[in-house]
């Protein structure tokens, strides 16, 4: 059974699916589910999922990343490729990634600066708090075939320069401790352009492509008719009917694909609850310019 999570369709929860037993029906309900989702796939009840399981099941949609980039004390043991997310301490030290939430929502594609760009992750929960924490998700192709056929002719030939850098300066504004990129990190991170449209290499559906916070300009637009473009874009695809937010529960699985949703945190209570989940990050096919494609 499926159910979608949104009202345009975008989102889909499977059910009655048991990731532990990847056999070869399972695998091709899990795969169909994932691309006819539209960019997000729930899975819930998965509490008994191994770290082997886990990492089998998303290496069906592509190379799994040993995290190299985060520190080892944040990666379960002997899984390099789970990153641990959340308040975890362990002998008065953080064993997790933390990264506090705002209440404004900080809509994003992971690493969008980065050549290849992850196509896609997993969030699996270990422990949750009862409120608060909620992960949102919206997605691009759905809010793509919504904008008006003159906005699609205008943005389509249009590409944009991602940035690292610009994402660190954005984040230095509200976390002065938080230091600029080294000389090091500029160089093996320069600005890539990217198109505003784009289209998925396996569903061949078109997409919105747009992270205002990687973005540092678009190209042949000045700053003061691209930024109100990007921030109208923005407002558009997190409209209620393109968006869902998931509150979670221990044994929830969310696998996105960068390539065609965007997501963001939303905060909770840390001095009083505890949160733990675990990442796993895919490489695959990349986007396509849908410009090429007209």
């Amino acid at each position: 059974m499926t159910s979608r999570l949104s009202e345009s369709g975008f989102g889909l929860e499977l059910q009655d699916v048991d990731l532990a037993d990847l056999n070869d029906q399972i695998i091709e309900r899990v795969t169909k589910a994932f691309y006819a989702s539209g960019g997000a796939l729930l899975i819930r009840n998965q509490e008994h999922l191994t770290p082997e399981n886990l990492r089998d099941f998303v290496a069906l949609f592509g190379t799994v990343e040993k995290n190299e980039k985060y520190n080892p004390d944040f990666l379960m043991p002997d899984f390099p490729e789970i990153l641990r997310l959340g308040n975890l301490m362990e002998n008065g030290k953080r064993a997790a990634l933390w990264i506090k939430s705002d209440d404004v929502l900080m809509w994003h594609s992971d690493d969008t600066f980065r050549d290849p760009q992850p196509i896609g992750s997993c969030l699996y929960c270990v422990t949750a708090p009862p409120t608060g924490a909620a992960t949102w998700f919206a997605g691009m192709t759905h809010a793509y075939q919504a904008l008006s056929d003159d906005l699609k002719k205008t943005i389509t030939p249009l590409t944009a320069l991602h940035s690292y850098d610009h994402l660190n300066e954005f984040l230095r504004l509200s976390n002065p401790h938080r230091p600029p990129l080294s000389e090091e990190l500029l160089k093996e991170l320069p600005p890539i352009e990217r198109p505003l449209v784009v289209k998925h290499p396996v569903t061949g559906k078109k997409a919105l492509y747009v992270t205002p916070i990687h973005m540092e300009s678009v190209n042949g637009m000045t700053e003061e008719d691209a930024r109100p473009l990007l921030n109208q874009l923005l407002v558009h695809a997190t409209q209620p009917q393109f968006t869902f937010a998931h509150a979670w529960k221990s044994g929830d699985l969310v696998l996105w694909d960068n390539r065609c949703a965007m997501h963001a945190p939303s905060p909770f209570d840390a001095d009083k609850h505890d949160r733990l989940m675990y990442r796993l990050t895919i490489n695959g096919e990349q986007i396509e310019s849908a410009a090429e494609q007209s």
